[in-house]
Formats: C-alpha cells, sequence, structure tokens
C-alpha cells in the first residue's frame, strides 16, 4: 500500500509540475488547471473531537468549473489523546488487567471529484467535494501497554487481544463544501469546509457495530496552491 502511495503522489507530483509549466508557457490558453490543497481538520466524533491532516491534489477542468484529483487524510493517535476503554474476551486479560485504553487512528484516500463555482463579482471560490475511496482504521494499544510482557512485537499482542479485529479496511464516501477566499497572490487561497463522512461495513473488536466514524461530521481549514487565475 505504502509503495502504491508513493507512486501516486509521484505521478501527480510530476503531472503538477508539467502543469505549472504548461501554465507559465500560455498563461491565456491553458485548458487544464492543477491545485494542491495541504488541510487540517476536527472530526466531530461520538463523545469527542478527532483530530487529521491530508491534502487534496489534482487538476481542474472545463474552465476551473470540476476539479478531480486525489485525496488523503488522516487521525492519527499521537495527536489524539482520547482513549477507548475495551474489555477483552472473556478469560483474557493483558498484564493483568481485563480491560485496556486503546488510541485509535485511521488513513482515508480516493477520488475526488468537486463541481466548482465562482461567485458573481468576486473572487470566492464554492466546492461541492464528493469523496469516493478506503479507509483504514482500528485501535492500538498505547503508553505503558505498548511494552509487552514478553517482548513480542505490540502488533502481534493486539492481534491475540482483539482476535484479529484490531483494524480493518472499509468503502467509505464523503460530500462535503469548501469555500475559497482569495489572497493578494494569484493562485493562493486559504479556506474552510464542512463534509460528511459516511464508512460501509467497518467493524473491530473495540467497536462492533461500526459507527466510530460512521455519519460524521468533519470541518477543516486548508491553503489552497493552484494555476493562476485565467
Amino acid at each position: 500500500m505504502k509503495k502504491k502511495f508513493i507512486t501516486l503522489v509521484l505521478r501527480f507530483t510530476v503531472f503538477i509540475a508539467i502543469a505549472h509549466d504548461a501554465v507559465s508557457s500560455y498563461p491565456n490558453k491553458r485548458k487544464i488547471g492543477w491545485f494542491v490543497s495541504p488541510e487540517y481538520s476536527t472530526m466531530f466524533l461520538t463523545g469527542h473531537n478527532g483530530l487529521a491532516v491530508g491534502f487534496l491534489m489534482g487538476i481542474k477542468l472545463f474552465k476551473d468549473h470540476l476539479k478531480v484529483g486525489y485525496f488523503n487524510y488522516g487521525r492519527s493517535g499521537p495527536i489524539n489523546r482520547y482513549t477507548v476503554n475495551t474489555k477483552l474476551p472473556t478469560g483474557v486479560t493483558y498484564k493483568g488487567k481485563s480491560s485496556i485504553d486503546l488510541r485509535a487512528d485511521h488513513g482515508a484516500f480516493g477520488l475526488m471529484i468537486a463541481p466548482s463555482f465562482t461567485l458573481p463579482k468576486s473572487n470566492i471560490e464554492i466546492d461541492f467535494p464528493v469523496n469516493i475511496g478506503s479507509i483504514g482504521a482500528g485501535f492500538y494499544l498505547a503508553g505503558n501497554d505498548r511494552k509487552t510482557p514478553d517482548g513480542r512485537r505490540v502488533s502481534e499482542w493486539e492481534n491475540e487481544l482483539f482476535e484479529g479485529k484490531d483494524a480493518a479496511f472499509a468503502g467509505m464516501t464523503e460530500f462535503g463544501i469548501r469555500v475559497l477566499f482569495p489572497t493578494r497572490i494569484n493562485g493562493l487561497q486559504w479556506g474552510i469546509g464542512v463534509h460528511y463522512l459516511t464508512v460501509q461495513d467497518w467493524t473491530t473488536y473495540a467497536n462492533p457495530s461500526g459507527d466510530f466514524y460512521n455519519n460524521k461530521l468533519r470541518a477543516s481549514v486548508f491553503v489552497n496552491f493552484c494555476s493562476k487565475k485565467r
């Protein structure tokens, strides 16, 4: 998965470099634009807010009215201190405990399609992104619990303690709206967004209902580097 992700990022990077060169050479004739949007977001999960970081990158078509690209964002355990207390299977203990506190993380990636419009008499853009892809998410031992009793890898213990269901992959769909505000620099914007996330058929031992990320809202702030306005 990591190799595929790196290959995809490199391909987009090469494409953006070529598109940027084309835009610079023929600013009035371009038919395809480009954009890259690093973002920081808050996920409104049950009982707490989860923090996530990510980015969008891709191309702009039809006089910048359609954006197509790749999205990737993730909730990292180190920047999310929230823990989920989980009972172990009957008769199973870990370091003498029958329940343990777990942290959650996830990574989401896939295809982004967004109709885009510019408000009349302004340079404010409105995007309506639809993200379709996959999510890999799960729970893991944290703190001193990562020091296993017998020195084995913590991942081996997690698989055994949670009956092989410490993490899982699933399909995901996300609908949103993003507002992009101009700056004094042509080709640089900042913006905010609101997104609605659904996750299909994702279950783990700590969350057998699969509702941890399903039917949740996410708010994002971002900067957008893009090809210059026409």
